[in-house]
């Protein structure tokens, strides 16, 4: 069932739907006992797009009026992000790429064309290789792809470090607090979050839910993704046409190797020039005309 928003929320909604220049409905579903948000607007052929941390749905304000002129585009919070619920635990790739699935069969959806960015990309990979049936094509952004192990470098594998210090000291909420607002100067290359923009970010961040599901996504992917893939991704096979797209300057995703042919039907990997890790807010207008070329 669709469940109902409380009036704070139905306000702080609306007046951030109010400069994107489209009709946005927010609504809320019922996802494993959760109560997940997502944005939508437009019609047409279903198009998911999945945000990052230390982000939510709003990420994509700037792409949502043009994309919604050609699909329904559905932008869901991830659990424990944005206005979504988050439990203790719960944060395997598996798990967040079945809320994505669960969300489809809720919306009546039977095959989607998928984008996800960060915490997005490796619910969308998992979504792919799970469920190829549901999903018609697979935009990547701003990470790794499931065969990075195959190639990869030292510098590559420590480059994520807050990854690695989150897993370790994660239930510190000063520490989470200082790293979710460095990022978003850090990890940008082209151009700068204003004051306001950071602070509907940092609003969302300074949840329960968020310090929740940042300490427990941080540790599942040390302890427990990230040696899955090293000891299986030979055994992992793509069969969803992707584009992966990585900034040429996100300082994230650098040295990515080019280790996935023999593992994928059909991929690409791209640079995106003078881009960082936020694709969608800082290159907006070329993210949106290279979707809706490879999407057809």
């Amino acid at each position: 069932m669709t469940t109902s928003m409380t009036d704070p929320e139905i306000l702080a909604l609306q007046s951030l739907s109010s400069g994107i220049g489209v009709d946005v409905e927010h609504r809320f579903a019922r996802i494993d006992g959760l109560r997940m948000h997502y944005a939508t607007a437009g019609t047409g052929d279903p198009l998911i797009l999945l945000h990052g941390w230390p982000q939510h749905w709003w990420e994509w304000r700037h792409l949502i009026g043009p994309l919604s002129a050609h699909y329904r585009v559905i932008c869901p919070d991830i659990r424990g992000l944005g206005w979504s619920q988050g439990p203790r635990g719960g944060y395997t790739f598996e798990r967040l790429a079945r809320d994505v699935v669960e969300l489809m069969d809720h919306l009546g959806v039977r095959r989607a064309r998928i984008v996800g960015r960060d915490w997005g990309l490796v619910a969308g990979y998992r979504a792919c290789l799970n469920w190829p049936d549901r999903f018609e094509r697979f935009v990547a952004l701003a990470g790794v792809h499931p065969w990075t192990a195959d190639g990869i470098s030292l510098p590559v594998l420590l480059r994520p470090w807050h990854v690695y210090l989150l897993a370790a000291q994660g239930n510190s909420r000063r520490l989470q607090d200082r790293l979710s607002r460095r990022s978003l100067d850090a990890w940008r290359y082209h151009g700068r979050y204003s004051s306001g923009e950071i602070a509907v970010y940092q609003e969302r961040m300074h949840t329960p839910d968020a310090y929740a599901a940042t300490a427990d996504f941080n540790r599942n992917v040390v302890l427990h993704e990230v040696p899955h893939f090293l000891r299986h991704y030979r055994m992992l096979r793509l069969r969803v046409p992707t584009l992966h797209l990585n900034g040429a300057r996100d300082p994230l995703s650098e040295g990515v190797p080019d280790r996935y042919h023999d593992y994928a039907d059909a991929m690409e990997l791209e640079m995106i020039p003078d881009c960082g890790h936020f694709v969608p807010e800082e290159q907006p207008e070329w993210l949106t005309t290279r979707l809706l070329t490879f999407f057809g």
